[in-house]
């Protein structure tokens, strides 16, 4: 997936391949992925509208502002008037005819069959928890910290490497795989943690060496395992017991933080991919890592959770585009590592506020860390 190359960029390489391959998966045939672009706020707000309105579309790109791409997969039943109306009204391409294509073409030839972990291919849940089990064995100053078990009883591990050099050293967050689709977020941890654990580069020896590092591969464990099945499945699998009349599944775990919750950018229908649940914390998921990083918080001088897609270093807030004090520091800092990811290849990733780059999204996990822990550095990656 990565070859060798500065060590900034393994944390930031969010470029994706691959599929699972599964017997019983869910199928695309015959879905279309359309790119709209909005023109103006009126096209905007219809693009909006679609999404809240729960249609049955998929988006895979949300609306943020005028002039930036949406992506959203159509299912064949829903190709008639409001599919052609769409297309006739806004800034349209067709990105495939078929998503089904897209997932075949990617899946062929990348199954692990039978072979060592690695980075060319994409790791089953019980592949991801094998190796940190590996590493933490490997290694004297490395340990798996079991922190929780997920809604359907999976346990939630955490890496943790620490050196015995000094005492009291300060500590790195990572975490990956808030969201379930989202496949890249933890193939890129797991390949951090080899590069961690086995990289001779001198600023890399160092930052182990000067650092404690929790890491977190797969945040949502439930929801990741059962992507393998409904490959574009992004929330928790947890069962929604009131004001659910359809029996919906899930909930968005980076909607569920206690930190302005439910105060926009979210959803309360169940069946919402956005939905924020009924409280925050209320997945066992989002409760149990808030409780880990509260227990390391005074040490901690940096948060990163990784996403995939969209290309930006993202800051806080979600909630809101306030900016605190210290705001342009962070944004000097996030354009130095945009630059750095350019190095190799030229992808370019925009640096801002959540609000100024996307959208209104409460409820996150960089919005709680930055209002009711603020570490030294906190990042959002996509």
């Amino acid at each position: 997936m990565c070859v060798k190359m500065n060590f900034w960029f393994i944390f930031f390489c969010l470029f994706g391949f691959s599929v699972f391959v599964d017997a019983d998966k869910i199928r695309y045939d015959n879905y279309k992925l359309l790119r709209f672009t909005p023109d103006n706020e009126d096209d905007l707000k219809l693009l909006v509208e679609l999404q809240e309105s729960n249609f049955g579309v998929i988006f895979w790109k949300e609306p943020s502002s005028v002039g930036k791409s949406v992506d959203v997969v159509f299912p064949p039943h829903l190709q008639g008037d409001t599919f052609q109306f769409l297309q006739k009204r806004l800034v349209s391409s067709v990105l495939s005819n078929n998503v089904q294509t897209l997932i075949d073409e990617e899946a062929r030839g990348l199954l692990r069959n039978g072979k060592a972990f690695n980075w060319e291919t994409y790791g089953t849940l019980d592949d991801i928890y094998d190796y940190l089990d590996t590493v933490a064995e490997s290694y004297p100053y490395v340990e798996v910290v079991p922190y929780g078990e997920s809604f359907e009883n999976r346990e939630l591990k955490a890496l943790k490497i620490a050196k015995p050099t000094v005492s009291d050293k300060p500590a790195i967050w990572i975490d990956a795989g808030i969201h379930a689709s989202e496949w890249i977020g933890p193939a890129v941890l797991t390949y951090v943690i080899n590069e961690l654990l086995t990289s001779d580069d001198a600023d890399v020896i160092k930052i182990t060496e000067d650092f404690d590092l929790y890491m977190i591969p797969v945040l949502n464990p439930d929801g990741y395992a059962y992507s393998q099945v409904e490959r574009t499945w992004r929330k928790t699998r947890a069962t929604i017991s009131t004001g659910n009349p359809l029996g919906c599944v899930g909930v968005d775990a980076n909607r569920n933080w206690n930190y302005f919750f439910n105060t926009g950018g979210s959803s309360s229908d169940p069946c919402s991919d956005g939905y924020h649940g009924g409280t925050a914390f209320s997945q066992p998921e989002t409760k149990a890592a808030s409780e880990l990083f509260t227990s390391i918080a005074p040490q901690t001088k940096m948060f990163l959770t990784l996403h995939s897609y969209s290309q930006y270093v993202l800051l806080p807030f979600g909630y809101s585009n306030v900016h605190y004090p210290d705001y342009e520091e962070y944004m000097r800092i996030g354009i130095a590592v945009s630059d750095v990811i350019a190095r190799p290849f030229g992808t370019q990733f925009e640096v801002g506020n959540i609000v100024d780059l996307l959208y209104v999204s409460s409820g996150g996990s960089v919005d709680w860390v930055k209002g009711v822990h603020i570490p030294a550095l906190f990042w959002h990656l996509s």
